[in-house]
């Protein structure tokens, strides 16, 4: 039975996802400001933010008025 696709931009590397009814692939990203991380860049960085993330990632922060969530034990931002 097709539907209507429900397509979004993932705010840490701009490309497009599907997130609606049956597929979800957006990721919420709570200590970011609640923004969305697409399936890949949520499952290609288990182990926290790869450094060329860290730029989209800070500025979305800084614009939302957080903290900097401290780094892991590798050194990286939580993917959280």
């Amino acid at each position: 039975m097709p539907g209507e696709k429900f397509m979004f931009e993932c705010d840490v590397c701009g490309s497009s996802y599907q997130h609606g009814p049956h597929r979800y692939e957006g990721h919420r990203l709570k200590l970011y400001g609640d923004i969305f991380a697409c399936d890949p860049c949520w499952n290609g960085n288990h182990d926290g933010w790869a450094p060329h993330h860290e730029e989209v990632l800070l500025a979305h922060i800084k614009r939302q008025g957080l903290a900097v969530p401290p780094r892991n034990e590798k050194g990286f931002l939580p993917r959280g």
